[in-house]
């Protein structure tokens, strides 16, 4: 799963090697990295963007069910659908836009 992570807001804080690889992002970016890093990233002061948490990926990957469990996602769960370009709610039936309610 890839994870939308905010670099921190202070700059001391960046770079970050996690798991062998480099992150560094400006103030005001964003990366999509791996959900391992992600919460690496985020235990050292970087922001996740939105989900379980912070999914982020195109129309096609959202999820239909979690790898491991296979239960499909909770009502309220979010993610940052890049084809669409807004963050998106579960509602237990589909995936709504949460500012009109639409089926997404």
């Amino acid at each position: 799963m890839t994870v939308r992570v905010f670099p921190p807001s202070n700059p001391n804080r960046s770079p970050h090697v996690i798991n062998g690889r480099t992150y560094t992002c400006p103030t005001g970016s964003y990366l999509d990295v791996p959900d391992d890093d992600a919460y690496a990233l985020n235990a050292n002061g970087w922001i996740l963007a939105a989900g379980r948490p912070g999914q982020v990926g195109t129309n096609a990957q959202r999820p239909t069910s979690y790898v491991g469990d296979g239960t499909k996602p909770a009502p309220g769960t979010t993610f940052l659908d890049t084809t669409l370009g807004f963050i998106i709610v579960y509602d237990g039936l589909v995936w709504r836009n949460p500012s009109s309610g639409a089926a997404v």
